[in-house]
């Protein structure tokens, strides 16, 4: 067998794993071992905060959800082509725009050259999009429509 095989063996039958690095630690002529100090990194602009023109070509999804629905999994199975699911908003509420799964605004589907489009009706405020995991109020009051 090998040296390290054979030290192996030796450390496992004679203590703990700390003793043995005390020990050996020992006979290296070291004696205890200090936490490293590192010097506090220099900040390059303190207090300053950058300009939102430096994010201008970064693109994020925008999604409109026109309603959402329940249903347990046996009805979503039985879905087929042709079936028609019924949502939880009416024709004449506003559709939710949304950004990276945040409410951002609300607004009226229209078609423009056989395309589907939002009119923008309404910003939502900060606090709008933070509410309810970024979701409209609308969507999980089930009270006001009366579905599910």
């Amino acid at each position: 067998m090998s040296s390290s095989t054979d030290s192996l063996r030796e450390s496992q039958t004679s203590g703990s794993v700390l003793d043995q690095i005390s020990s050996g630690a020992e006979g290296m002529g070291v004696s205890e071992a200090h936490p490293v100090d590192f010097p506090q990194a220099a900040r390059s602009r303190s207090g300053t905060t950058l300009p939102l023109e430096r994010f201008a070509e970064v693109n994020i999804e925008i999604s409109v959800e026109i309603g959402r629905v329940t249903m347990p999994i046996g009805d979503l199975l039985q879905l087929g082509e042709g079936a028609v699911v019924e949502l939880n908003r009416s024709i004449s509420e506003p559709v939710d725009i949304m950004a990276q799964g945040v409410r951002i605004a609300s607004g009226e589907v229209v078609v423009i050259d056989d395309r589907f489009a939002v009119r923008i009706t309404e910003i939502a405020s900060a606090e709008d999009g933070r509410e309810k995991n970024g979701r409209s109020s609308i969507i999980h009051d089930r009270s006001q429509t009366g579905r599910r």
